[in-house]
């Protein structure tokens, strides 16, 4: 069972592994690239959001998870820090990952950097091709704010970049926001087990 409440975590992960999957796939060799990361996991602990990614490769793509496919897995690397800076971190073009925290391999976290770097993702036409014409250019604006925001509070830590991630940019539901919309879809799809019962029923 997931430890989650929404599944942003899981969006997340999807569409980092997109986007990433997009730029390997229009590289001559990703697979040299992406190399050293085979096999090997870096988990990137999202300071106050309390969210995971959890990073490898696999022949010439990227794998991005929200949680470990086994429970015991430990990673080679760890990673922490404000949503921001390990956007920054893992897109060097947006800057430097500043006030983050590595625990574990470090090489393996500049190997990573390196095959990003080389590969050189364009993550607002991922977000585009992955979210929509309408969604995508939304997502961009939200990452590229978080970055700029993260940088002005970077002494304030990361609950001053969930805080606006949920009160600003609108992307984080606030949980009693969550709470109404699990409980509306469990009502409807009581609704409709309710409906369905009474036309087999009818049937019969």
């Amino acid at each position: 069972m997931s430890r989650y409440m929404t599944p942003l975590p899981g969006m997340l992960a999807a569409a980092i592994e997109f986007v990433l999957g997009q730029a390997a796939s229009l590289d001559p060799d990703p697979a040299a690239k992406l190399e050293p990361l085979e096999g090997r996991w870096l988990k990137f602990a999202l300071e106050g959001l309390q969210i995971d990614l959890w990073l490898s490769a696999e022949g010439e793509r990227f794998r991005v998870l929200a949680e470990p496919e086994e429970e015991s897995l430990e990673a080679d690397t760890e990673i922490s820090g404000s949503p921001g800076g390990l956007l920054a971190m893992a897109l060097p073009a947006f800057g430097t990952g500043s006030g983050v925290r590595i625990e574990g391999d470090a090489r393996l976290a500049q190997q990573f950097q390196q095959a990003v770097k080389a590969l050189d993702p364009d993550l607002e036409k991922g977000l585009i091709d992955y979210f929509g014409e309408l969604l995508g250019p939304q997502m961009y604006r939200i990452a590229t704010e978080a970055l700029a925001f993260a940088g002005q509070t970077a002494t304030t830590g990361g609950d001053q970049v969930s805080r606006w991630l949920r009160e600003e940019s609108r992307f984080v539901p606030d949980p009693d926001e969550w709470r109404d919309f699990r409980d509306g879809v469990d009502g409807l799809r009581e609704a409709v087990d309710r409906l369905e019962s009474r036309i087999r029923r009818r049937q019969a």
